[in-house]
């Protein structure tokens, strides 16, 4: 009858998350099964202060404590939120990160991590950490179905290949039918067809400190895109998409849903047909971890990690345009499909040094090294028609071709003094070093379209001096390098307790634009976003173990806050630095077993948050108002109830959870907003047997309409749907 201890290694330690001196929220892997967490949406519900929105799968912006990513369009672009798996950095979230499958443990670190996790941690980390080989003979086998026509299979098998080599196999094949319907083309959109793999060799020979552990993985996945949907506002008066909509809606007997869209398919210049919208990925990676123990002085580890990726993305922006099927034609009604080629190549280096813990008294240390090479390739075209050209910009192609190479190294160091069993200090200091460079090119690749064929001005955002078949072609590159110091005070009065107060600080590198107007634009890079932040925390175990209090609060203030937003006057996304930022919170972590077999978990972020200085570079003011993309509080509840059926041992199992996030700003101007929501999930298990189980799951039960990503555009809100209510059943088998 006692709450369970992760073990989390955020400080590069074995500790518990009850003995770590940061804000951390563990997830067993039983824990994600129970909430049927599969991606890092659905891990934004469970976490304590994050959020997630995307306007693709390719651009997934992940916010903690209200820093949230830039859009990774750009070769140069990074994470405010670092992603790890399996202590391999992972610097496009987008490509890399698709469904959880055969998880370990997720570990979501709050706040600056400067010296130990490195670079673009400036806002927190999420480190995904794969079920490990074991020694035994073992598996499991899972498959589910679900309403969409989800069909889920997964297992794993692990077991000793000798004497001293583990291995473990983990696969998942995903297939869902989309959330929404194009009815233009008669297909869905938002749709899952995924198949994921990966193999693990561990190698722990007999009376050796030396281990080492291989890692393989491949993931690949292909959709017909996803939906857009134009809803009235933030402006008065409807725009030309909704109206567009409304139009459409009257002229079908069925009306027509806000899960159904009308986009269209690009002929680029030089094809024949147009191109379907659709996202198809692809991607593999190794990961190789060497470590060995040397008696009284510390282990040494290399953490070597290589991946590579590709992605080809089609959409239409607007989900309705004046090519329309309905013959329905508006002042403004524009479309524009997007075509994104990207593909990417990263390795990765780490080697540390971390010594053995001081218990009673004395000095503990880490030291290491930090290497990373990028090669990012990317082609990006952007496209618009329009039958009553009022905006000359608003028609043609023009294409981008970007070739990115970016190389970052750092060199760390952490000093630990335990003046007692309950009082210890520590610091520590990172140095790190950015170079991002490359070649861009633009091109105006066709002038003009069919209602307007002979408009000489090329689709923005490429300049409008340029002529159909001109453009530039120039090289950028800049460099950056930062100290971010730590210190942290740890005072443990009793085993249950732990207090601690950090200072501490983050860096993020600069960057360039994705798709720049003109040379000059092309050349000039947005500045390193930097924090500093003060945190006090408190971990409570009460009742022995039966209930557990962990609560933190925060101040944190920003310097070039890296803010990107889309802008109707250039038609364009831009990254602008907030010359300032202010951010003061507090979260609760709760957890108690009321009896055995039942226990609840609760938690709570408010959040007060403010542009200080902020006039964006096309005008706009954006002083003292609330961060974009960032909700004012978030709480989450949950039951768990296990029980005894007849003889089966722990034969019932339920859980019931709830989510829900204030209101946010889709953009600095706070003019789109969205309301408060929440989602409710549950599941019912029977289990036989220890080894077998069924299951029926939901989420988001009450069908909950919210949003994952809007632009206001031209009296519009173009907006990305999240998921509706799905559900489903279960079994699984474990030998």
């Amino acid at each position: 009858m006692q709450l369970d201890v992760i073990v989390v290694t955020a400080q590069r330690r074995d500790t518990n998350v009850q003995d770590t001196s940061a804000a951390i929220s563990a997830f067993s892997a039983d824990s994600l099964e129970t909430a049927r967490v599969l991606s890092f949406e659905d891990l934004a519900g469970e976490a304590t202060s994050l959020s997630f929105t995307a306007l693709s799968p390719l651009d997934q912006e992940f916010n903690i404590r209200g820093i949230t990513n830039t859009r990774l369009d750009s070769p140069t672009a990074d994470q405010s939120i670092g992603i790890f798996t399996d202590d391999v950095y992972v610097g496009r979230s987008g490509l890399f990160n698709f469904d959880l499958y055969d998880i370990g443990r997720v570990e979501v670190v709050r706040g600056p991590q400067g010296v130990l996790l490195g670079r673009n941690v400036a806002g927190g980390a999420i480190s995904i950490y794969s079920a490990r080989p074991e020694s035994t003979y073992g598996g499991s086998l899972n498959a589910s179905y679900g309403n969409y026509n989800e069909k889920l299979v997964k297992g794993h098998f692990t077991g000793p290949i000798s004497d001293s080599v583990n291995g473990r196999f983990a696969f998942q094949v995903r297939n869902r039918d989309g959330f929404a319907r194009d009815i233009a083309h008669d297909i869905d959109l938002d749709n899952v067809d995924s198949v994921q793999m990966r193999g693990q060799l561990q190698y722990l020979p007999s009376n050796s400190d030396f281990s080492a552990l291989l890692i393989a993985d491949f993931t690949k996945d292909s959709s017909n895109g996803f939906h857009s949907v134009a809803l009235d506002g933030p402006d008065a008066g409807a725009g030309p998409w909704s109206t567009a909509r409304a139009q459409v809606a009257a002229l079908r007997p069925e009306g027509l849903s806000i899960r159904e869209s009308l986009p269209d398919w690009q002929t680029y210049k030089g094809d024949v047909n147009p191109t379907p919208q659709q996202l198809d990925r692809e991607a593999w990676g190794l990961t190789l971890n060497l470590s060995n123990e040397f008696e009284g002085l510390g282990t040494l580890t290399s953490i070597t990690g290589y991946r590579s990726g590709k992605a080809f993305s089609q959409y239409d922006q607007t989900g309705i345009g004046p090519s329309n099927n309905y013959g329905i034609v508006l002042p403004l009604l524009f479309r524009s499909p997007v075509r994104e080629r990207e593909n990417i190549k990263q390795f990765t280096q780490e080697i540390r040094m971390v010594s053995e813990q001081a218990y009673d008294r004395g000095f503990d240390w880490i030291v290491g090294g930090y290497f990373q090479h990028d090669k990012v390739k990317k082609d990006d075209i952007i496209a618009f028609e329009i039958a009553t050209p009022a905006i000359p910009t608003l028609n043609g192609q023009s294409l981008w071709d970007n070739d990115g190479e970016n190389t970052s190294y750092a060199i760390f160091g952490q000093l630990g003094y335990r003046f007692s069993e309950q009082f210890r200090i520590v610091g520590g200091l990172r140095w790190s070093r950015d170079k991002k460079s490359g070649t861009v090119t633009g091109l105006a690749l066709e002038t003009g379209d069919k209602f307007t064929p002979n408009d000489p001005v090329p689709s923005a955002p490429l300049a409008a001096n340029y002529v159909e078949g001109g453009g530039y072609t120039t090289a950028y590159s800049n460099h950056w390098s930062q100290f971010t110091p730590q210190v942290t005070a740890e005072f443990k009065p009793n085993p249950d307790i732990m207090l601690y107060a950090t200072y501490s600080t983050g860096y993020k590198g600069g960057g360039f634009e994705d798709d720049p107007a003109n040379a000059l634009a092309a050349q000039s890079s947005y500045d390193p976003e930097k924090v500093n932040s003060y945190e006090v925390g408190a971990k409570f175990d009460l009742f022995d173990r039966r209930a557990r209090l962990n609560v933190a609060a925060f101040s944190m203030r920003y310097k070039n806050l890296q803010v990107t937003q889309t802008s109707q006057i250039c038609l364009c996304n831009i990254t602008d630095n907030a010359a300032d930022a202010k951010i003061l919170g507090i979260e609760a972590e709760a957890q108690v077993v009321l009896f055995p077999g039942f226990n609840l978990n609760g938690a709570l972020t408010l959040l007060d948050t403010k542009y200080l200085e902020f006039t964006d570079s096309v005008g706009n003011v954006n002083d003292g108002k609330f961060l974009q993309r960032t909700p004012d509080y978030q709480f989450n509840v949950s039951a768990n109830y296990v029980t005894d059926l007849g003889s089966w041992s722990d034969g019932f199992a339920a859980n019931l959870s709830y989510s829900h996030q204030g209101k946010m700003s889709w953009s600095p101007d706070a003019l789109a907003n969205e309301p408060g929501y929440g989602t409710l999930g549950g599941r019912l298990t029977l289990s036989p047997t220890r080894d077998l189980s069924f299951s029926i799951w939901g989420r988001n039960l009450t069908n909950k309409v919210y949003r994952a990503n809007v632009i206001a555009f031209f009296g519009d809100e173009i907006s990305r749907l999240g998921a509706p209510r799905t559900y489903g059943a279960e079994v699984a088998l474990k030998f």
